[in-house]
């Protein structure tokens, strides 16, 4: 089976286009796109292009790190709580 590498590539590239509001949607609201990328199946350099081919605008290395520590901060609160 070669092959099905590529179809579950494809599937997954496609079920990304049928999303596309969502996979925006859930960007804006600060998931990082590796996770989008993972949830879909896709790789992260193929979502970061088609993120630019809709005109998204990508979050700088900087503001996706800040989002990372703001996120962990909120995780790690929520776990000392307990």
């Amino acid at each position: 089976m070669p092959h099905a590498q590529p179809v579950d590539r494809a599937a997954a590239r496609e079920r990304v286009l049928a999303d596309k509001d969502t996979v925006i949607k859930r960007y804006a609201e600060e998931e990082s796109l590796a996770s989008i990328a993972r949830a879909y199946g896709v790789l992260d350099a193929w979502l970061t292009n088609q993120f630019i081919t809709w005109g998204v605008p990508l979050r700088t290395h900087a503001q996706a790190m800040a989002l990372w520590r703001q996120h962990r901060a909120a995780d790690t609160e929520s776990t000392l709580r307990r």
